[in-house]
C-alpha cells in the first residue's frame, strides 16, 4: 500500500494500531446528594407542612364553633338587658309625661293614643267616600 498519491502528494494515514481513545467524559466528582434524596426530603417537608396546616384549620374550626356557641348562650342575657333598658325608658317617659300633663283635667298617661287596635297609616291619602 502506497501513501503516494498521483502528483507526488503523500496521504496522511492513521498510525498502525489506531488512534488512542478520545476522552470525551468529564471526570468530575459528584457534588451533593443524589436527586432522589432531594425529592424524598421535599416530600417529607411538604407532608409535614400539610399536617401542620390541617392542625391549624382544625383549631380555627373549633374556635369558630366556640364563638357561635358563646353567641348563642349570650343572646338571652343581652336581650334581657335590652328589655330592662326599654322598660326603664318607657317608665321614665311616662313619668315625664305625667309631670308635664298634671294640670290637664281628664288626662290619663296610661291610655293609648289610638282609638282602636288598628293603626292607620299616616302616608296614604284615602279619598273620602261620596254619598
Amino acid at each position: 500500500m502506497s501513501n503516494q498519491l498521483p502528483g507526488g502528494a503523500i496521504q496522511d494515514m492513521p498510525p498502525s494500531g489506531g488512534f488512542a481513545p478520545v476522552q470525551y467524559k468529564r471526570n468530575l466528582p459528584a457534588r451533593g446528594f443524589r436527586p432522589s434524596y432531594y425529592l424524598f426530603a421535599m416530600g417529607v417537608f411538604c407532608t409535614y407542612g400539610f399536617y401542620k396546616l390541617s392542625l391549624g384549620q382544625e383549631e380555627k374550626r373549633e374556635l369558630q364553633r366556640e364563638n357561635v356557641w358563646s353567641r348563642l348562650h349570650l343572646t338571652p342575657i343581652l336581650q334581657a338587658e335590652t328589655d330592662r333598658d326599654n322598660v326603664r325608658r318607657r317608665l321614665a317617659s311616662q313619668a315625664r309625661e305625667k309631670k308635664i300633663m298634671e294640670n290637664v283635667p281628664g288626662w290619663d298617661e296610661t291610655a293609648s293614643v289610638y282609638n282602636n287596635r288598628h293603626v292607620q297609616s299616616t302616608f296614604a291619602l284615602v279619598p273620602p267616600t261620596s254619598k
